[in-house]
């Protein structure tokens, strides 16, 4: 009887150690795995501090060049500015010269002694003769020159402007209609100058000044349609708002 109890408590330690030891080990073997786990972490975040750096390398040439860019882009469009400014002095020249040499062939070919020899003020001068009343509130004599100027020299360079004052004259005096007229014309003509959405601004202020609220209103949703980034769609918005 007392053999088996010295027996049974043999297995219980026994039992014991076993448990023990085979606890040790699983512990051991999860220590090892989260070292290894660990590991490979540290290894992909150095992965992912090498792909930042990268990251921000490109980055950093990236804005070098958009910079670059945007300093080449002014550089280009004050080169087409002064481009376009002379090509419109040249062509103002252009019109001076050949209105010249017109008068002077008629002077000649008539070879008469007593033909009036007058010459016709050059393009330039009689348009700078109409703005001067212009600029001076001399509406009435810029109206009369503007127009002298356009029909005498209807596809000249200046022409278009003309067409503007011409058309602020009469909107000035509030004469509307007539006004309308000038406007009409110069966008049958000229549909694709500079100043078309001016134009179109003021031919919208003349329905409204002329009570027309209905089509000033659809001209407003023409500028803003054909022209949205232009000071007269932003100035429209800034009403509306």
């Amino acid at each position: 009887m007392k053999f088996r109890v010295v027996s049974y408590a043999q297995v219980y330690i026994l039992s014991f150690i076993c448990i023990t030891f085979y606890s040790c080990i699983a512990t051991s073997n999860q220590i090892l795995s989260l070292s290894e786990d660990i590991a490979q972490l540290k290894t992909e975040i150095s992965s992912l501090k090498t792909e930042m750096s990268i990251l921000k390398k490109n980055q950093a040439e990236l804005n070098s060049k958009m910079a670059k860019l945007d300093s080449n882009l002014q550089v280009y469009t004050e080169k087409l500015e002064e481009n376009k400014y002379k090509m419109s002095f040249l062509a103002q020249r252009m019109d001076d010269i050949h209105s010249s040499l017109t008068q002077r062939m008629d002077i000649l070919s008539k070879q008469l002694p007593k033909v009036d020899t007058s010459i016709l003020p050059l393009p330039t001068e009689l348009f700078n003769m109409a703005y001067n009343d212009y600029s001076r509130g001399l509406y009435d004599l810029s109206i009369r020159g503007f127009k002298d100027y356009l029909e005498r020299y209807p596809n000249s360079e200046l022409a278009p402007k003309a067409y503007y004052y011409l058309s602020d004259s009469y909107f000035v005096k509030k004469q509307f209609n007539e006004c309308l007229k000038i406007i009409d014309e110069f966008l049958t003509k000229y549909s694709k100058d500079e100043l078309c959405p001016a134009m179109l601004y003021k031919k919208m202020q003349c329905f409204s000044s002329l009570g027309m609220e209905e089509q000033a209103k659809d001209v407003a949703d023409y500028i803003m349609k054909t022209y949205p980034n232009s000071k007269e769609a932003e100035n429209i918005r800034s009403s509306i708002e």
